[in-house]
C-alpha cells in the first residue's frame, strides 16, 4: 500500500516508489525544515533558544528494509549539527534526539507502510521483515511516557548535547558506530592519505 505522508515506511528502496519517496523526505525532512525556519527569527531576536529535532536509531545506522527512512533520519542529523554550529554564536541550541523503539501504535498497520513496488527477489526478506515488526509491536522497550520528560530535562541544560540517545537500544547504536568509524580509520588510514597532494 502507499505510505500516507507522516507515517514510517519499510521497505527495500527498490520496493518503493518515487512517489512514496518523495512523501517521505516532504514529511520527514522538508516538513523539519519548514517548521524551524519559521521559529528561528524570534529565537535570534531573543538571543536564545533550543531547537530540539527528532531523528531516529535510523538515523546513527543504517538499517535494511528501511533505507528510506533511514536516509530522512540521517539528512535531519546532519542538517541539525550543522544548524547548531551556526546558531551558536546567537545563543541558541540545537540538539538532534535518536529515539530508539518506543511502546506506540508506531508499527501497528495504521501507522506503518510496506512496499508498494514488490519484486520477487525480495520476497522471503520481504516476509521475514514483516513478521519482525509484527511481532515488535507493542513490545518495544522504550517507554513513551518517560520520553516527554526526558526531553524537557534536556530542554533545560545550559549546555546540551548536540546527539542525544533516547533509550538503551539507541545507546549501544551510538557505541557501536563510533567503534566502527575508529576501527574502519584504522583499517583504511593508508587509502585515505593516500589521496592528499603532498606537503613540502
Amino acid at each position: 500500500r502507499v505510505a500516507r505522508s507522516g507515517e514510517a515506511y519499510f521497505s527495500s528502496r527498490l520496493e518503493q516508489s518515487p512517489q512514496s519517496v518523495e512523501r517521505q523526505f516532504a514529511t520527514n525532512v522538508f516538513g523539519v525544515f519548514d517548521v524551524t525556519r519559521a521559529v528561528l527569527p524570534v529565537m535570534r531576536a531573543q538571543r536564545s533558544g533550543h531547537v530540539i529535532t527528532i531523528s531516529s536509531l535510523s538515523g546513527i545506522i543504517g538499517i535494511a528494509g528501511s533505507p528510506v527512512y533511514g536516509a530522512t533520519k540521517f539528512a535531519v542529523t546532519g542538517w541539525s549539527e550543522g544548524l547548531g554550529r551556526e546558531l551558536a554564536p546567537f545563543g541558541i541550541h540545537a540538539t538532534c534526539v535518536h529515539p530508539g523503539m518506543f511502546r506506540t501504535d508506531f508499527l501497528d498497520p495504521t501507522s506503518v507502510g510496506h512496499a508498494d513496488v514488490e519484486i520477487d527477489d525480495y520476497a522471503p526478506f520481504r516476509a521475514e521483515q514483516r513478521a519482525y515488526l509484527d511481532a515488535s509491536s507493542h513490545t518495544q522497550l522504550g517507554d513513551p511516557a518517560k520520553f516527554g520528560p526526558a526531553i524537557v530535562r534536556l530542554a533545560a541544560l545550559g549546555t546540551p548535547p548536540e546527539r542525544w540517545a533516547a533509550g538503551s537500544d539507541t545507546l549501544a547504536s551510538f557505541t557501536q558506530r563510533s567503534r566502527e568509524l575508529a576501527d574502519s580509520a584504522t583499517e583504511w588510514e593508508e587509502l585515505s592519505r593516500s589521496t592528499d597532494i603532498p606537503q613540502d
